[in-house]
């Protein structure tokens, strides 16, 4: 990553655009696998993103590159409270005020547990939005900024009002091109009645299926508008339903950690993987038969054995970027499922390293 990117993140940061710092340093998690600064980035953006997982994976790097990093401390402790995890947060918050005995955040946190709240008002808690009192404190935002937004606001406010009855009606965010797409028109024009399908359907159920996809992806959830054009292209619908379908697929886009939605468990997608193919899953699972390659990585994952409990199957998986990874070392893989003559992998999107 150039250095002029790795100071985007940081305005990026300073300006709380999370999700931004996400998918601008996240794709280059293993080339800074030394830098403590960086994790502590990526971790706090994923902390207040909603990414958990994130959070606790690069924090507890962060952690272990700088053993005294007090915002380390304080942004696991938050996930372990979350979790209801009190005991751990207990002491991580301890070890928060050991190298800042007045550190604000760690007292707050402290100061709960020591009113004995039980779980139920542990959670309300969470629940009301107050979790990010216990987050580390974020660096100033500039004051420039503030100062022209201020006077630009009264004169948007002044423009505005000579305009608002041209807005009065919210405009919803669309995808430009999907609203484009639409079925054939005509009775029998819609399935193929000598087509060898998966899925039978009838012209009604075809056009729901369309209608569907293309609901979801005005919604930006491309997860299930991808499994309902997959049932389409499985089905018995027309060549030319068919067609149109692969021009709604054409507008699925890969997701983040931050911005992922709409899982799959993998018992679902094992079981009819091309239903799920070019959906996007993240699985938990450990490295095995590690294969470096000269362009791609590729290993199998065992999902559901990071913990080795319970192993739920295993699915090869190819990166075509760089990765520091080793066998047995647990994983978070969120992939792109590509199904092949009823098998599947994974083509490995991000990952996240789990901290034993």
């Amino acid at each position: 990553m150039p250095a002029r990117n790795l100071g985007d993140a940081r305005k990026l940061f300073r300006a709380r655009r999370f999700p931004e710092v996400i998918r601008l340093l996240e794709p280059e998690v293993f080339r800074f696998r030394e830098s403590a600064d960086y994790f502590l980035m990526l971790g706090t953006a994923c902390l207040h993103s909603g990414d958990l997982g994130g959070a606790t994976s690069y924090l507890g790097r962060a952690r272990q590159l700088k053993p005294g990093s007090v915002t380390a401390l304080l942004g696991l402790a938050a996930v372990h409270f979350k979790r209801a995890e009190t005991e751990q947060a207990l002491k991580l918050w301890l070890e928060a005020l050991e190298e800042d005995p007045r550190n604000p955040v760690a007292l707050r946190g402290m100061n709960l547990l020591r009113r004995g709240l039980p779980r139920e008002e542990l959670q309300a808690f969470v629940d009301s939005g107050k979790l990010p009192q216990l987050y580390p404190r974020l660096p100033g935002r500039p004051l420039w900024p503030i100062l022209l937004a201020v006077a630009l606001g009264g004169a948007v406010l002044i423009f505005g009002g000579s305009l608002a009855w041209r807005h009065l009606r919210p405009q919803a965010q669309t995808r430009p091109g999907v609203s484009g797409i639409f079925l054939p028109s005509g009775g029998g024009m819609r399935v193929d009645t000598n087509a060898a399908a998966v899925y039978t359907l009838s012209e009604r159920e075809v056009e729901r299926a369309f209608k569907r996809a293309k609901d979801f992806l005005l919604d930006y959830r491309d997860n299930p508008a991808c499994l309902e054009i997959n049932r389409i292209l499985l089905s018995n619908a027309s060549a030319a339903v068919k067609d149109r379908a692969l021009a709604l697929k054409s507008f699925l886009r890969p997701p983040n950690f931050a911005t992922f939605k709409d899982p799959y468990p993998y018992g679902d997608v094992a079981a009819k993987p091309e239903l799920y193919d070019g959906c996007h899953v993240v699985w938990k699972g450990k490295v095995a038969n590690l294969s470096l390659g000269g362009e791609t990585i590729t290993f199998d994952l065992l999902v559901g054995y990071e913990s080795e409990r319970e192993l739920a199957g295993t699915v090869s998986v190819t990166l075509d970027f760089a990765a520091d990874l080793e066998d047995g070392v647990g994983l978070e893989v969120l992939g792109r499922v590509v199904a092949d003559k009823g098998r599947m992998m994974l083509a490995g999107v991000s990952l996240h390293r789990l901290v034993p």
